[in-house]
């Protein structure tokens, strides 16, 4: 192996180590700390503050940011974020990724030394911080809602107390554990610099793209809006809400097994044949050079897709 070459790697694999620490270590601080959300007039944009998601670190990029700031994927990245809890801008994401990708092409070339092996583990080592990314805001939502109940009971207890709905908000911002508490103290900082309760709750409902806690805002919204017994409405709420969790923990047991079996045959060519490559190299060349071998890939990836799609369609069980 070329000297020169092994230098480049070893500097790629440990500026992205460094640079993926700092930033992990950096989205620790506390929400209180760090974030900001401002909410448009009518609520149905909620535009998140570079200051506010990412503390007093300047931007890495900032002409990347004013390029793309306002379109439709940039915000989807800076909300996916928030979804997942890590507080960071979404030009710092597109540095994660660039280095992962880059880091899995120097390690895909240094084990297989193909370049179509190195530039598919370049491609997954671009779509990892993704994936995690969406992993992380799937399993923060579970955990919102699994929480969402005891949080209305105590909204509920608050409200018969004779307390106003924002000192409720503060008792489960105060008396709840992350990710809850995180979110309902978000809407306490909005009200605080002057937006309106059902702005806020708007802006809740775009955070966290939760079904259960939309009925939540619509309820509260209603007694805003209307009146009426807001304290039973949460209960009969969060009764539902656990019968809900009770029964998706049932499917999740069920479907268990044939997640996995799809993960592991999506998993298997690819790990196979970057094993292959590696203890004998060039033996699947004939397949990326001969006509036939790219039929067969071509043929294997769509077999691939529609498995995917048809294990996704049986196991997604709407409740």
């Amino acid at each position: 192996m070329n000297p020169l070459l092994l230098a480049i790697i070893g500097g790629v694999l440990v500026f992205a180590l460094v640079v993926v620490l700092a930033l992990t270590f950096a989205g620790q601080r506390s929400v209180t700390e760090r974030l900001t959300r401002t909410t448009g007039a009518e609520g149905d944009s909620v535009a998140v503050t570079m200051e506010g998601t990412a503390g007093d670190r300047s931007d890495p990029l900032p002409a990347l940011s004013e390029a793309v700031q306002g379109m439709e994927f940039w915000e989807e990245v800076q909300m996916q974020l928030l979804r997942a809890g890590l507080l960071m801008r979404p030009s710092e994401a597109i540095i994660i990724c660039a280095i992962s990708g880059s880091t899995g092409l120097a390690v895909g070339w240094l084990v297989t030394a193909q370049p179509i092996f190195a530039l598919l583990v370049a491609v997954l080592g671009v779509g990892a911080p993704y994936m995690y990314m969406t992993q992380r805001a799937q399993r923060r939502q579970a955990a919102l809602t699994s929480q969402l109940p005891d949080a209305l009971d105590m909204l509920s207890s608050a409200l018969r107390s004779g307390y106003a709905l924002t000192r409720g908000f503060q008792v489960i911002a105060s008396q709840m554990h992350p990710p809850v508490s995180e979110e309902f103290h978000r809407v306490l900082q909005e009200v605080q610099v002057g937006i309106s309760v059902s702005e806020a709750l708007d802006g809740l409902l775009a955070r966290t793209d939760s079904y259960d806690l939309e009925l939540v805002v619509a309820a509260i919204q209603t007694q805003l809006t209307m009146g009426g017994n807001l304290s039973e409405v949460l209960d009969n709420i969060a009764g539902m809400i656990r019968e809900r969790v009770r029964l998706q923990g049932e499917i999740d047991a069920a479907t268990s097994e044939g997640r996995m079996s799809a993960g592991i045959l999506v998993a298997m060519p690819i790990v196979m044949a970057l094993i292959i490559s590696a203890i004998s190299p060039g033996y699947l060349e004939p397949l990326f050079q001969e006509r036939l071998g790219l039929a067969l890939l071509g043929g294997a990836f769509l077999l691939m897709v529609t498995g995917m799609i048809i294990i996704k369609k049986l196991l997604d069980i709407d409740i």
